[in-house]
């Protein structure tokens, strides 16, 4: 089972390869807090969102967060910490989350960390995208905020350079 922040899931929207996440795991979990945010999102990808909330992405309550989920997810938003809380009760195999601070609490939890690139590089080496770099592009010329050390990152990890 996977759990998934906000982030990640409009990035792939942006880039219409939400269907990713489908073909790598199936599946994908997002807490109240992460679906509150999707619907709030606005833009030519909001119609892929919602498609995918129909089917791909399961809206599963949020349970109450243990003593150790709220020492050690203390500070991050609503979002951030439900979706620790939903992967730690349910034992997730993946946790996609890119906020820095929200992989170091999951990882501070024992629970397995990826994001956006992560997955890209992952839909790579399974043959479902050809490169990464582009998409990585595409997403950031279509607003979502990307820093270049991050595509120069993904262009290594993907061995595109």
């Amino acid at each position: 089972m996977v759990v998934s922040n906000t982030g990640p899931l409009i990035a792939l929207a942006k880039a219409d390869q939400l269907i990713l996440l489908e073909a790598l795991f199936g599946h994908v979990l997002i807490p109240p807090a992460v679906h509150r945010e999707l619907l709030a999102k606005s833009g030519p990808e909001s119609a892929r969102l919602d498609e995918a909330l129909h089917g791909l992405i399961g809206v599963t309550p949020s349970p109450p967060l243990a003593p150790e989920v709220k020492i050690v997810t203390s500070g991050l938003g609503a979002g951030e910490q439900q979706v620790i809380a939903l992967a730690h009760e349910r034992e997730a195999s993946l946790v996609i989350i890119d906020e820095r601070l929200g992989r170091v609490a999951a990882r501070r939890m024992s629970l397995t960390v990826t994001g956006l690139v992560g997955v890209l590089v992952r839909a790579k080496e399974a043959g479902l995208v050809t490169t990464v770099r582009p998409l990585l592009e595409q997403i950031r010329q279509r607003g979502y905020w990307l820093a270049d050390e991050i595509i120069e990152l993904a262009t290594r990890l993907a061995e595109e350079s």
